[in-house]
């Protein structure tokens, strides 16, 4: 199987780490009454076998309603995130360690008791210390990983603490497609090593969202053949039987099969080798809350804050640059990536679009578009110029000359409202 097909699924499976902790529940269930059967332990807890199925009892019980009760309480959590933000935050949650680790210890905690009882009875010579000191150590860290999880579930729902996560993901996954930092005179890259009539392969399995790729692979594969391979659709694609993947250039020999096993193409994309994913997932937060049902611009402005700083780490970069060398230096592996006005356009024009109505989103945005041009390489001016067109045009659309608004809403602010430059 795909090895990164694999750990992705493990990444987003709530089965597998749940798994293991009834499955460790369990053992150490049929082993502690064997223990504590051999003989007493420095450890005392003086407790009779009444008292041991008491505790016991009461544990598996209330640990198996508690866990249903978070359980249920997390997903209402989760639901409310996917209205309030994004469905596509849905996947953080699915992933997230602290989760599955916290249901994992909930279940043990109630099914290890149960399986302990088997042993606890009257007549059978046990005292049960163990037994109950390991049940005891089981609650008290599901109460302390409920505390975590609460904490946890408490700060995703904060629109800050959310985009920033999200940007943080963003960068590195930019630094991880953009290799290189944009020179002081960037030119246009060459294809020379583009061939007329490159071989072909396409997409024969499920359709799906091209998730990621192994570029190692790719260019072992490359070096190996002497060949050029072009990654045919940029990741985050949506593809179906017979799209092209691949395009290969020159005449050398390749193994399909490890091409193939190269890509993840799963059911939804990810920010690991796609930040305009992350840009996709802050603008959703920004246009939800620009809703006329949601009428919240306050958010809307902090997610134009962290759009504005991976915009501003990705326009320091070569976009130009996705490409790998092999040790002689050509060029032997090749993917396509959004071009810097495609990353505008994505970061701010459905903002535009839906906030112009809204006077703080539009001060914030031409604050965020003037500071970009500052802080940007005079290469990237034209089309943060464009940007500041299509803002004055939307906004005395929306505030037309003679309208109380006008002039606060053709203003810059980089709070919104209340700061005025």
């Amino acid at each position: 199987m795909n090895v990164r097909l694999l750990r992705l699924r493990v990444q987003r499976s709530l089965i597998i780490v749940p798994s293991l902790y009834v499955l460790a529940a369990m053992v150490l269930g049929d082993i502690t009454p064997g223990i504590d059967k051999r003989g007493r332990f420095p450890l005392r807890i003086d407790v009779d076998i009444d008292t041991a199925q008491a505790i016991l009892t009461a544990t598996a019980t209330g640990m198996l309603a508690f866990t249903g009760l978070v359980v249920s309480s997390t997903l209402l959590v989760v639901q409310f995130a996917a209205t309030q933000y994004s469905p596509r935050l849905v996947l953080w949650f699915r992933r997230d360690a602290l989760v599955k680790h916290a249901i994992g210890t909930f279940l043990a905690a109630s099914i290890y008791p149960v399986v302990a009882l088997r042993e606890l009875t009257e007549g059978s010579g046990i005292t049960p210390d163990i037994s109950v000191a390991l049940s005891l150590a089981l609650l008290v860290g599901a109460s302390v990983l409920f505390l975590a999880l609460l904490q946890r579930v408490l700060d995703r729902l904060r629109p800050r603490n959310l985009l920033g996560r999200v940007l943080a993901d963003g960068i590195a996954a930019g630094h991880d497609v953009y290799p290189q930092a944009l020179g002081p005179d960037p030119a246009p890259p060459a294809r020379d090593w583009e061939t007329p009539d490159p071989r072909v392969i396409r997409l024969r399995s499920h359709r799906g969202v091209l998730a990621s790729f192994d570029e190692g692979v790719l260019l072992q594969a490359a070096v190996t053949g002497d060949l050029t391979i072009e990654l045919a659709p940029a990741v985050g694609e949506f593809l179906s039987p017979g799209d092209e993947l691949f395009r290969v250039h020159g005449t050398g020999t390749f193994d399909d099969r490890k091409l193939l096993s190269s890509l993840v193409v799963s059911d939804e994309r990810t920010i690991e080798q796609d930040p305009a994913f992350a840009l996709r997932i802050m603008v959703d937060t920004a246009i939800r809350a620009l809703s006329p049902a949601v009428n919240d611009p306050t958010t809307a402005v902090q997610a134009l804050d962290t759009i504005g700083d991976l915009v501003r780490e990705l326009a320091a970069r070569d976009l130009s640059s996705s490409v790998a060398r092999g040790p002689d230096g050509r060029v032997r592996v090749v993917w396509p990536t959004p071009s810097w006005d495609g990353l505008l356009d994505l970061a701010f024009s459905e903002i535009r679009a839906y906030g112009a109505s809204s006077v703080q989103v539009c001060r914030r945005l031409r604050a965020e578009l003037l500071d970009l041009k500052g802080a940007t390489n005079p290469v990237r001016h034209p089309a943060i110029d464009a940007q500041l067109a299509q803002l004055d045009a939307a906004t005395t659309l929306a505030h037309p000359p003679g309208s109380p608004d006008h002039e606060l809403a053709l203003g810059a602010d980089r709070m919104g409202l209340g700061l005025q430059r």
